[in-house]
């Protein structure tokens, strides 16, 4: 019986001080204190932490477009027929060919900058963007050989571009 009635009076004061001590009355009120006269003022806390002492400066090197590339060609030279490519030359006819797929996307301002990207870095101008619903895809070059091809494709893996394939597709004749 002793223990019923010490069990009856504990558990619920046990309860009661728990309760009081979790209230979250004093976190959530208002900083107004009042003054002799009754009337409320409004605390305002001067915060003076001043964050610029923590800030961490990074820099970042600029590569301009033909510093580093060299080192990425191995096994070609510089004066290859890729960088002696006229830009204005007369298509004569379209055969059955090959192109080196680099990237599929749905998003036509990524695979403009991926063709410009590319341009630079190979100095090739027959970058084409094929749209394929859903997907713009950018392609490049008109191989007969398919050995040609598998090159260009080795030289976009070192330059980053892992995904890159070659595919068979119609590919233009130039006037020569």
């Amino acid at each position: 019986m002793n223990k019923l009635k010490f069990t009856l009076i504990f558990i619920p004061l046990i309860f009661f001080l728990a309760d009081c001590s979790a209230s979250t009355g004093s976190r959530y009120e208002k900083n107004e204190k009042t003054n002799g006269n009754g009337d409320k003022k409004k605390v305002t806390v001067n915060e003076d932490f001043d964050i610029t002492r923590y800030k961490t400066k990074i820099e970042i090197k600029i590569i301009s477009n033909n510093e580093g590339l060299s080192d990425v060609w191995y096994g070609y030279e510089n004066g290859s027929q890729e960088s002696n490519f006229i830009q204005n030359r007369k298509i004569v006819g379209t055969v059955d060919g090959y192109r080196v797929l680099v990237v599929a996307t749905d998003n036509m301002d990524e695979a403009n900058s991926i063709r410009a990207d590319i341009r630079i870095k190979i100095k090739r101008k027959e970058v084409y963007i094929s749209f394929e619903p859903p997907f713009y895809k950018v392609k490049i070059g008109d191989f007969t050989d398919i050995t040609e091809s598998n090159n260009l494709k080795f030289k976009l893996n070192q330059l980053g571009y892992t995904e890159a394939r070659v595919v068979q597709e119609t590919v233009n004749i130039f006037e020569e």
